[in-house]
């Protein structure tokens, strides 16, 4: 498996893992919670993507 692929299998692991805990928060009642998964889940996705993305001008 390349790296880089494996970058993104880890990266939708973290984001689905935070997913579900905003579900959880949800059911809780717990909104804060909810804006916190949310907002460091997007961060998350959004930094991996791109890395995976310009892996190969990350090196040079």
């Amino acid at each position: 498996m390349e790296t880089r692929l494996a970058v993104l299998a880890l990266v939708s692991v973290v984001t689905a893992v935070m997913a579900v805990r905003a579900v959880v928060a949800v059911q809780n009642g717990e909104f804060g919670t909810v804006g916190r998964q949310v907002g460091v889940g997007a961060v998350v996705l959004a930094f991996g993507v791109a890395l995976v993305r310009y892996w190969d001008q990350v090196g040079r």
